[in-house]
């Protein structure tokens, strides 16, 4: 009875250890692959938040290098309208000291002389509108020569719309000519502009 009492003992052990060690090997395998799994799972993830990274990267770089072009272009605009102020303003002022009552004098004498080359029979009548600090000096350079010289009388008119230069037209004609600061200034600055954006943009 002993014996058979120790041998279903021993039986009882050895398939109780056998089960152990195999719902332990179970266990191992099932955690060595959850631990595959979770692995994985975390390169996926990694890939995919560094993927992203890069992603958002490129398009905040996007987004700066769009930003520098469009300040970059609003620095050339401001800096291309302040200088073109300035060459206006400068390109005034120095007509305003070039156009002399005497040269003035000589510009209308040398228009009157072209139009009575076209128009050598009769009187004709010229007519100045003057800036009015050259009105007084430009008429009494005008009146001799003009009636004298040329049989040309001329109407001189003082005008506020301008500061210095003059404008000149015949009448009874289309012909009108204007050397006036303002028409000056936009005549050298349409010539100079062009080369002056060329400039900034280089």
């Amino acid at each position: 009875m002993a014996e058979e009492l120790q041998g279903l003992l021993d039986k009882i052990q050895t398939e109780g250890i056998e089960k152990a060690e195999s719902e332990k090997s179970r266990i191992i395998a099932d955690a060595k692959a959850e631990a595959a799994r979770i692995v994985e799972e975390a390169k996926k993830q990694a890939e995919a938040i560094v993927k992203k990274a890069g992603e958002e990267a490129e398009v905040s770089e996007a987004k700066g290098a769009a930003a520098i072009r469009q300040a970059a272009r609003d620095v050339i605009i401001a800096l291309r309208s302040d200088i073109e102020a300035r060459l206006r303003k400068l390109t005034a002022d120095c007509i305003g000291d070039a156009m002399t009552p005497e040269l003035m004098s000589q510009i209308v004498l040398e228009m009157v002389k072209a139009y009575r080359e076209k128009n050598p029979v009769g009187d004709a009548t010229v007519e100045l509108l003057l800036a009015p600090k050259d009105a007084d000096r430009l008429a009494s350079l005008l009146k001799g020569s003009l009636l004298a010289g040329l049989r040309v009388n001329p109407e001189i008119t003082v005008g506020n719309d301008f500061a210095s230069g003059l404008q000149i037209g015949f009448k009874g004609t289309d012909v009108f000519l204007d050397f006036s600061d303002d028409a000056l200034a936009d005549v050298i600055c349409a010539f100079v502009g062009p080369k002056l954006a060329a400039a900034i943009k280089g």
